[in-house]
C-alpha cells in the first residue's frame, strides 16, 4: 500500500514536529502592557524646576488643604475611607517610617502625588521624593494625628477616588 500524506504513523507526526522545534528559534513574546521599569526621579521636575520651588510658594495651598480637609471630615462623624480617597497634594506630611532610615522625621508640603511617591518640599526649599512603598506618613489635623500607609495608597491620586474593584479594607490608623 502506498501511504499518503494524511495516512502518517503518531511516531512520524512527533519526529516531525521535534525538528520543527529544535529548529524554532527561541523567540520571546512580550507583553505588550507590561513597561519597562525607570527611574522614579526621571519623571519629576528638572533640576531648574526644583531649584525655582520656594517653600513659601506652597504656604497657601497648605492653608487650602486645611480647608479641603475639613470639608472632607466635619466634626462628629469617624474617620473612614474618605480619608484614603482626600487628594494630599498641599497637605504638611511626615515621614515617620520608611524603608530607608535617612528619610525618617522629613516634613513637608506635598507638591506632587504619583503612583509610586510623594514629592515633597521642605523649610529649607529642598525638594524630595519620597517612594510609598515601605513608607508611613503622619499629618496632624484638628488635634488628631492621621496615620497613612504609602503601600496602602499605592494608586494613582485620580484611581483612589474611585470604587474599588478589590473587595480589601486598605489600612489607615488614627490616634
Amino acid at each position: 500500500m502506498a501511504s499518503t500524506s494524511t495516512d502518517t504513523s503518531p511516531a512520524d507526526k512527533v519526529a516531525r514536529l521535534r525538528v520543527i522545534n529544535l529548529e524554532k528559534q527561541d523567540l520571546r513574546v512580550v507583553n505588550p502592557k507590561r513597561q519597562p521599569r525607570v527611574n522614579l526621579a526621571s519623571k519629576s521636575l528638572t533640576k531648574e524646576e526644583r531649584a525655582q520651588l520656594k517653600y513659601s510658594q506652597f504656604e497657601p495651598m497648605y492653608e487650602l488643604w486645611l480647608q479641603y480637609a475639613d470639608q472632607m471630615m466635619p466634626e462628629g462623624r469617624a474617620p473612614d475611607d474618605r480619608l484614603l480617597r482626600m487628594e494630599w497634594l498641599g497637605a504638611m506630611l511626615m515621614v515617620s517610617e520608611a524603608d530607608n532610615p535617612s528619610m525618617v522625621g522629613l516634613v513637608g508640603i506635598v507638591v506632587l502625588e504619583t503612583k509610586l511617591t510623594m514629592q515633597l518640599i521642605t523649610k529649607k526649599d529642598k525638594y524630595l521624593i519620597i517612594p510609598k512603598a515601605g513608607s508611613v506618613f503622619q499629618t496632624a489635623f484638628k488635634g488628631k494625628v492621621l496615620t497613612l500607609f504609602g503601600d496602602a495608597m499605592r494608586l494613582r491620586p485620580s484611581q483612589r477616588g474611585r470604587k474599588s474593584r478589590l473587595r480589601q479594607k486598605v489600612p489607615f490608623s488614627l490616634r
